[in-house]
């Protein structure tokens, strides 16, 4: 089992999200004048994003970061695997291309800004490391599912892999009475 499994991971990009709803709401001078998030746009020569307190973007924002929180609240609830082993590299390829876009198109400010590149940043970080440990999952799943299927046949069968090689020897050691039978 791995340290980081896709659940843990999903746990805490959805309460990124919740946390991004509530910051849009409360104060999205939080967000915004972050220092992390000013120095990471100071180095990859990003436009810092002003928005006023009270622009009424700003609920829109947050019903969107919440509501995606929640699509991806309910299937982890139901450990709905086949759902994020759909969604998860498809959110990424999305994420790659608007991240890209974001550094490389400087004349369009709607995307060209330091808020767009580094959420578009954090989800491919975070869908990254959903989608390895899904795949890993997925792989530890398929081996048990090999393990118990190979039981079963050995319970049906009447031999174990012990039997079976003891058989195989004594077969081997009278070759002509392995003929006749």
């Amino acid at each position: 089992m791995a340290i980081i499994s896709s659940s843990k991971v999903l746990f805490v990009r959805i309460a990124f999200l919740f946390a991004l709803s509530y910051y849009c709401l409360k104060d999205v001078e939080f967000i915004l004048r972050n220092s992390t998030l000013v120095a990471f746009s100071h180095s990859m020569n990003l436009p810092q994003l002003v928005i006023n307190k009270h622009s009424s973007q700003l609920g829109l924002f947050s019903l969107l970061f919440f509501f995606a929180g929640l699509h991806d609240l309910i299937p982890l609830l139901e450990k709905n695997h086949t759902y994020f082993l759909s969604i998860v590299p498809t959110r990424l390829t999305f994420f790659f291309i608007v991240t890209g876009l974001s550094f490389y198109q400087e004349h369009n400010l709607y995307l060209h800004n330091n808020a767009v590149f580094a959420y578009g940043f954090i989800e491919i970080w975070t869908n990254f490391l959903i989608f390895t440990s899904l795949r890993e999952e997925r792989n530890t799943r398929f081996e048990e599912k090999e393990r118990v299927l190979a039981a079963d046949y050995y319970k049906y069968d009447g031999n174990t892999p012990a039997d079976q090689q003891e058989l195989a020897e004594d077969a081997s050691t009278f070759p002509e009475e392995a003929e006749d039978s």
